[in-house]
């Protein structure tokens, strides 16, 4: 039967919709990022799914995101990095730690004490100075998009509750192998161990160690509030979170496909680090109701003065008069 001029024209329009729809799903460019977190919880939450989402609102759909979480990719976050940088992957989350090859001034986050709280972090990413910290990546070939946050260290244990600068002499501590973190420990008597994260569940119930610090949610993630009787909140670090992208995919936009990436990128940082900061009351209740004491320190000023030497030794390794900058922006 032959169609009639009204039904041609239907089928005419339905094609051209197929066609277009076609097309538009070819041309979007998927960008993968790889992550060593979960799809939800921890300190990132859903911020992943979240930036995927921004992404395809700010580039109106000429870009998607694919997520690879739990360490799909590698578990390993400097492997991450180093993908990103060999264009492997396009994208990744990673604590700064991994890049300080890279970006040797973000050491001032290992400097105990320096950081008073989440605003005066906020200020610090918000300021010249965190601008001066994401773009010393640039020469690496790595974008650094935005900070986010893994929120303050604090030490847990099991021998005592910290109040003072006493109650922590004498206490085998798990450190990262950083120069850092080993001069803040021995600074205040203490007996830092390195060793990697995943051989300190075990190293506290052998009484390998005494002693960990990190954040809470890390302190529930990794299971250590199962085998420690302490978790004293001083606050000695804070632990930014790099959101890394490759520069040449990056550059390979056009101007407005890239602001739009740039765009979704502040947007999820800025939902990562509101929902870390709602989640730090959480994360502690949870601590608390597996049947760790929590506490505070009695006084911070004995502390910094225990370590005030570091901050000297590493002003000129960090340079350009930043940690006088952070101390500014604390008032």
């Amino acid at each position: 039967m032959e169609m009639s001029k009204k039904q041609k024209r239907i089928a005419l329009v339905c094609l051209v919709a197929l066609f277009a729809i076609s097309h538009a799903a070819l041309a979007a460019v998927t960008l993968r990022l790889g992550t060593s977190q979960p799809p939800e919880g921890g300190f990132y939450g859903d911020t992943w799914a979240q930036f995927a989402r921004f992404v395809e609102e700010e580039t109106k759909g000429e870009v998607q995101v694919k997520v690879y979480y739990s360490g799909a990719l590698t578990s390993n976050e400097r492997e991450l990095a180093e993908m990103v940088q060999s264009g492997a992957i396009d994208l990744a989350g990673v604590a700064h730690t991994y890049i300080l090859g890279w970006a040797p001034s973000m050491k001032i986050f290992d400097l105990p004490f320096l950081f008073t709280d989440h605003a005066h972090v906020r200020r610090v990413f918000d300021s010249p100075v965190g601008e001066f910290l994401r773009n010393e990546t640039l020469d690496d070939g790595v974008v650094t998009l935005a900070l986010m946050s893994a929120g303050f260290r604090s030490i847990f244990n099991n021998v005592r509750p910290i109040y003072t600068v006493e109650d922590v002499r004498g206490m085998k501590i798990r450190s990262m192998e950083s120069p850092v973190y080993l001069a803040f420990f021995r600074a205040l008597n203490m007996l830092p161990t390195p060793m990697p994260s995943s051989e300190l569940y075990t190293s506290l119930q052998l009484g390998v160690v005494d002693a960990g610090e990190n954040d809470p949610a890390s302190v529930i993630s990794w299971g250590w509030v199962d085998v420690i009787k302490y978790y004293s909140l001083t606050n000695h670090t804070y632990c930014p979170q790099v959101f890394l992208m490759n520069k040449a995919r990056l550059d390979s936009f056009s101007p407005e496909v890239k602001e739009g990436i740039l765009r979704a990128a502040r947007r999820a940082a800025e939902y990562q680090l509101d929902y870390v900061e709602k989640a730090w009351d959480d994360s502690l209740k949870q601590i608390s109701d597996k049947g760790v004491k929590i506490n505070t320190l009695d006084d911070i000023k004995p502390f910094q003065a225990a370590v005030e030497d570091i901050y000297a030794e590493y002003d000129p390794v960090i340079g350009n008069n930043l940690i006088a900058k952070v101390q500014e922006l604390a008032q």
